[in-house]
């Protein structure tokens, strides 16, 4: 009887173990969480705008650049999962052989969108979407793999949705997206591995622990890095500003008039280099400047000082339909602003 019921747990073993037949290498989920890392938090202080200004070169460079990282980074993987299984004689299941594929193939949908929204916009989304295929891949591996693996690539799933649909800024996403990779993947491994014999209750706050692990410092870091500390030059109304070397902070009132220019770039229209449009701005605004132009600090009224390279400041178009007023053809535009302060309708 004994025998019978030995015999039968090592069925029951066979099972299992065919039925999570995917076993992730430690190096892999080290080498896509570093990769995944240092690409979201050095891309965008690499490829800048400053080094690169013109949109569809910078577009193509962030496309070799993603392609050159990221696929150097599969190569190596699979060099070194292959070498790994040699030495312990055994070969790739199919199931993970298929999935990785899957993997590099959400990975190249990441760089693809990346490339195509310098040209159709939807760049606030961007680092909401890597987070959302990571977690794609992440359930993926899970569904051959172990049951709080699937957990944690759904909760990736919901944490890139949260961000996007909360407005949160795209620096403190971009902060978060690091994280998942850097912090979450090896995190999930560790914890995967130890969660065969426990209870669900146990997995759950395993899932509850990848979570806190992984969101809570990222979000304290970006907001702290929103802190953009006061600064300490003498602050002076819009009348008596006179641009002079040194720094300076300008208090520009609600009501003025403020001159928005716009440089189209368009097969079909054109603007002139000194055309604007006369716009009002309705709350009071101070600036920091820097021999007499503004250096990116800037305070709202009740707000902090935040910099403009936060990506809290963004207008967005939304509407476009063609009129005629008469002879004349107008062009008519609906858009939004987007700032830290509420949106407040128009009186």
């Amino acid at each position: 009887m004994r025998q019978a019921e030995i015999r039968l747990q090592a069925i029951q073993s066979m099972l299992v173990a065919g039925q999570r037949s995917v076993q992730l290498e430690r190096h892999s989920l080290l080498i896509w969480g570093a990769a995944g890392g240092l690409l979201c938090m050095l891309t965008e202080h690499v490829l800048t705008l400053q080094r690169i200004p013109d949109n569809s070169a910078r577009a193509l460079a962030v496309l070799l650049w993603l392609s050159f990282w990221i696929g150097s980074a599969a190569l190596l993987d699979h060099s070194l999962t292959l070498r790994a299984r040699q030495d312990r004689d055994e070969v790739v299941p199919f199931a993970q052989a298929q999935i990785t594929r899957a993997w590099w193939m959400l990975l190249s949908m990441g760089i693809l969108s990346t490339f195509a929204m310098f040209f159709y916009g939807g760049g606030h989304m961007l680092y909401a979407l890597w987070i959302v295929l990571l977690g794609m891949g992440i359930y993926l591996f899970g569904l051959f793999s172990r049951p709080l693996i699937e957990w944690i690539g759904i909760a990736t799933i919901l944490l890139g949705v949260a961000a996007l649909a909360s407005g949160l800024p795209m620096s403190n996403t971009r902060w978060l997206a690091a994280s998942c990779f850097a912090v979450g993947l090896p995190l999930a491994g560790f914890l995967g591995q130890r969660s065969d014999n426990w209870s669900f209750a146990a997995r759950i706050l395993a899932l509850g622990l990848w979570l806190v692990l992984v969101a809570a410092p990222t979000l304290l870091i970006g907001a702290a890095r929103r802190e953009v500390p006061a600064p300490t030059a003498k602050s002076v109304a819009l009348g008596a500003f006179h641009p002079t070397p040194g720094e300076q902070v300008v208090r520009i009132p609600s009501g003025t008039v403020v001159a928005l220019q716009l440089d189209l770039d368009s097969a079909l229209l054109s603007t002139s280099p000194s055309a604007s449009m006369s716009i009002v701005l309705r709350q009071p605004i101070q600036l920091s400047t820097h021999d007499g132009q503004p250096d990116g600090p800037y305070r709202l009224e009740g707000q902090p000082w935040r910099d403009v390279r936060d990506g809290d400041l963004r207008l967005r178009i939304d509407s476009i339909q063609a009129q005629m007023d008469g002879k004349r053809p107008i062009l008519a535009m609906h858009a939004v602003f987007h700032t830290p302060l509420p949106h407040r309708s128009a009186p």
